[in-house]
């Protein structure tokens, strides 16, 4: 599954390529259609290139077409501007400056392009930014009641100010700081929105994320386990920060799902690649389900932030109007 949304990240830019072209070809009509002159210095300018490269090819310099190339331009803008069209009306289109749609980048080795592997990181996340996505701008504090917690009266929304801070702090010290953020408690209490308000707040950095349920990371991993196909599992081993949500939910089978999460987490670590993974269980249900070397990998003190939720399911919390 992994391969075919990797497949369908590049198809995409190549389709994505071949309506930018399409694009060029109907604003360079109707720029025509505008001033017919352009056509004509069109025609000229691509002439005079093509001439520059056969003579280039011949090892003769050539001369003159440089010039002649900066006037062409120059007139056609001044047509543009004339009939109230931007000077870079008949530039060519791209919506990633960088490969130009091609999907690649590098001159002699090629390699794919940050906008493919962000892409592919989506397909295989099913997640997409939009103005509605868990954002730390958008979180909303009163969604938590004032029900104090202890004894010295910190009430939960006054926590989830703290853990939310604690979060922000995580996201915009990628990829310095710490290795590994735990975030742990009852269901119901933001765990999993500010998972996503992290993710959200790296990717705006340029940096790349994947998010993925915990059944589906694993159930990934088992299908590249079986079939030992190394391509399989490969963004979850590369990807700068990974993210992985309700951790606990998925079935252990045998020892493979456990070998392979520690596999995973170790890798991570030596490589001091960043993890942020969501849970409902408690500490002690954490170490006896997962044994002490994976419980050991995820609340080391050196290179985890470990977080506690406590109070009120809010998804069970009537709004006040």
């Amino acid at each position: 599954m992994a391969n075919e949304y990797l497949l369908q990240a590049i198809e995409e830019c190549a389709e994505r390529k071949f309506d930018n072209q399409a694009e060029e070809r109907r604003r360079m009509a109707y720029a025509i259609s505008l001033a017919p002159q352009i056509e004509i210095l069109d025609t000229k300018r691509r002439e005079d290139i093509l001439t520059g490269l056969q003579q280039a090819m011949q090892g003769i310099k050539p001369e003159g077409i440089e010039e002649s190339t900066r006037q062409i331009n120059a007139q056609i803008i001044a047509l543009l501007k004339e009939h109230d069209l931007p000077e870079d009306y008949l530039e060519p289109v791209f919506q990633c400056k960088i490969c130009e749609d091609s999907g690649y980048v590098g001159e002699v080795e090629k390699a794919l392009c940050a906008c493919v592997t962000r892409r592919y990181h989506e397909l295989l996340s099913g997640e997409m930014d939009t103005p509605h996505s868990p954002s730390f701008e958008r979180f909303d504090l009163t969604v938590f009641p004032e029900v104090a917690l202890d004894h010295q009266g910190t009430t939960q929304r006054m926590l989830m100010s703290v853990l939310k801070q604690h979060c922000e702090r995580f996201a915009d010290a990628v990829p310095e700081g710490r290795l590994n953020l735990l975030l742990y408690g009852p269901s119901g209490l933001g765990k999993t929105h500010l998972l996503k308000c992290v993710a959200k707040r790296v990717r705006e950095r340029g940096i790349h994320t994947l998010t993925l349920n915990a059944n589906a990371l694993l159930n990934h991993i088992r299908q590249a386990y079986f079939a030992r196909d190394e391509e399989v599992d490969e963004p979850y081993y590369s990807v700068p920060l990974l993210l992985i949500d309700d951790l606990g939910t998925e079935p252990l089978w045998e020892n493979i799902t456990l070998e392979q999460l520690f596999a995973l987490l170790e890798h991570r670590i030596q490589n001091r690649l960043q993890t942020v993974i969501s849970t409902n269980l408690p500490l002690e249900q954490l170490r006896e389900r997962y044994t002490r070397r994976i419980y050991s990998r995820l609340l080391d003190q050196n290179q985890s932030l470990v977080l506690q939720f406590m109070g009120q399911d809010v998804r069970l919390t009537p709004r006040q109007p």
